[in-house]
């Protein structure tokens, strides 16, 4: 089949597209003819609804009479019967003026539109296309929509204007893929391939051809399958590869056969022809055309008798025959006046204006909403940039303010160390600690003194208060993590009641809170050295080296008495050092209000 049968053939595509769409959306349906077109027993269909047509009579519901004129009319066409298709169409016509249902009338325009289509009468054809047209816009209809664009497409490329039939098409295919119907996915692959061989793409062309082919594989749809290996062998007629072209033109015919189908047998030997023309076979070209000629005389198709009637006329004028060229001559004329007049064109032409316009308006209404959209993103970023900065600053503000919380908790706990220091110094003067190693200075038991003749006033309280922290202090006995109540009690030759009323009648701690006083004294002189030697600071280790049994333990106790951690204190001792005059604060520095 040549690129020109293929223009008139587009039609009937854009008809089985829509076979499975038609007639989903009206309100009254029949199940059974429904199953039977969905499987494409088409014949079937046809007796079923004549059966029930003449069950019918003027009382019955009318829209259940245009439905079944509409599925009546796809049928026929689906049957390549397009007389009868536009007999059933005229009849839903007249039905469709006594309905509301506005599903079942835009139908029935569609099949107006093809059936006129199909028969070359392309300006009652862009009537019907229009007044779709104007509906889906009304009803926002995404399914008519694409039948319209289809139709439009299909009248665009019978009239040579094959880019706007493209664009026309791809927006086709655009909406199939919004709705998701797959099933349409051939037919869109099909004539956007077609509309690529008009305009002498021929790589294109194949692309989309065997897109669909590849569909085709998993689907029976003889006439769909018959028109793909048709319109390759012209691609391939067209690209000088005949061998190819020679396949797929067999092929074609062999399905052609298979159906039955008057009107493709003769596009196949309209290829033939074509053929016979290229290799200046003219005797051959005319037997072939009175084979084409015989069958169209079955199943008119004006357009492919126009294609037919113009190689014939170069074929009688090649082999000297003027009066059989003459006539075939005047045979075109008379089709092309019928089938392109200036009325049709002047209406397809304002038809396209408002396709343009509406274009054009869907193009500015999308572009508003992505202007919409970014202003609303960039709202989004606005507000979010805002809370970003507010809670750095937020951090920011918060990460000083604990620094210097912690920087206040470290000179207070100075401070206090030597508040403490002077304190015992004022309040027991005779404690006296020993600076040598806990290894060389040991304290013995006092045998002089038991529990029996330990004197109760304050004074021997102190005594023993005083003698309690100088042998803490001198052998370093809180850095043993075993160290005990009893141990002490031995050395000073006490009792566990004295022991404890001395510690709470000297000092505000308990034993243990007095024990975990000097170790993390100990601690805070551990790390004070290893800042001022600038040695690594390791804090993993330090619990076990000022007696206590556990890291868990000493990080706790250490935050209990400082207000600080290891590490937080470290680095406050650290910018302590670096400080040119190092000044103890005040004492009203750390007045209750500082917290």
């Amino acid at each position: 089949m040549t690129s020109q049968n293929r223009v008139s053939c587009s039609l009937c595509l854009l008809l089985v597209m829509a076979a499975f769409q038609a007639f989903s959306g009206p309100g009254v349906k029949d199940t059974l003819v429904e199953r039977l077109f969905g499987e494409g027993q088409y014949r079937m269909v046809s007796v079923r609804i004549a059966g029930e047509l003449k069950k019918q009579n003027s009382s019955s519901g009318n829209d259940l009479r245009l439905y079944y004129y509409n599925k009546l009319s796809m049928t026929h066409f689906r049957l390549n019967n397009f007389d009868s298709a536009m007999i059933c169409a005229r009849q839903a016509l007249k039905l469709s003026s006594a309905s509301k249902d506005s599903t079942l009338i835009s139908d029935t325009w569609k099949m107006m539109s093809y059936s006129f289509n199909r028969l070359g009468q392309l300006d009652s054809a862009i009537y019907f296309t229009n007044k779709l047209m104007n509906y889906s816009k009304r009803a926002g209809n995404d399914h008519q929509y694409r039948n319209a664009l289809v139709s439009l497409g299909t009248i665009l490329m019978q009239n040579q204007r094959p880019a706007e039939a493209l664009k026309n098409f791809r927006e086709a295919n655009r909406i199939n893929k919004k709705m998701s119907d797959t099933a349409s996915f051939v037919y869109d692959y099909f004539n956007i391939g077609l509309v690529h061989l008009k305009l002498k793409q021929y790589d294109s062309c194949l692309y989309y051809m065997k897109e669909a082919l590849g569909i085709l594989r998993n689907r029976t749809v003889p006439q769909m399958l018959l028109m793909t290996y048709g319109t390759m062998a012209d691609c391939y007629l067209a690209t000088g590869k005949k061998a190819e072209r020679m396949k797929y033109l067999l092929l074609a015919m062999d399905v052609a056969k298979q159906t039955g189908s008057s009107q493709f047998l003769a596009m196949g030997y309209c290829n033939l022809i074509e053929g016979c023309l290229n290799e200046r076979d003219f005797s051959g070209a005319v037997k072939y055309g009175f084979a084409a000629d015989s069958l169209l005389k079955r199943e008119p198709f004006p357009v492919q008798q126009m294609k037919l009637d113009s190689m014939m006329y170069v074929a009688f004028s090649r082999l000297s025959k003027p009066a059989e060229a003459l006539a075939r001559y005047m045979s075109f004329m008379k089709m092309k006046n019928q089938v392109i007049s200036e009325n049709q064109s002047a209406r397809l032409n304002r038809l396209m204006v408002e396709y343009n316009v509406k274009e054009k308006n869907l193009r500015i209404e999308n572009q508003e909403s992505d202007i919409r959209s970014k202003k609303k993103q960039l709202q989004l970023l606005g507000l979010l940039l805002v809370i970003t900065v507010f809670f750095i600053v937020r951090l920011t503000s918060q990460n000083i303010k604990l620094r210097k919380f912690r920087e206040s908790l470290y000179r207070k706990e100075k401070y206090l160390d030597k508040q403490i220091a002077e304190m015992m110094m004022y309040k027991f003067p005779s404690l006296t600690v020993n600076t040598t190693p806990p290894g060389n200075a040991t304290v013995q038991p006092d045998p002089g003194k038991t529990d029996e003749s330990m004197p109760q006033d304050p004074l021997q309280q102190e005594d023993l208060y005083v003698r309690l922290l100088e042998v803490i202090e001198n052998q370093k006995l809180y850095l043993d993590t075993e160290m005990n109540l009893k141990t002490l009690i031995n050395l000073l030759g006490t009792n566990k009641t004295y022991l404890y009323q001395a510690i709470s009648q000297n000092s505000s701690e308990n034993f243990r809170g007095l024990i975990n006083r000097c170790r993390i004294n100990e601690a805070k002189r551990i790390i004070e050295e290893s800042v001022a030697r600038s040695s690594v600071f390791d804090g993993a280790s330090l619990y076990s080296a000022t007696g206590f049994s556990s890291s868990v333990s000493f990080f706790r106790a250490f935050k209990q008495f400082t207000g600080l951690t290891p590490r937080e204190y470290a680095t406050q001792t650290r910018k302590e050092l670096r400080k040119p005059n190092l000044k103890m604060v005040e004492l009203d520095e750390f007045d209750d209000d500082d917290g």
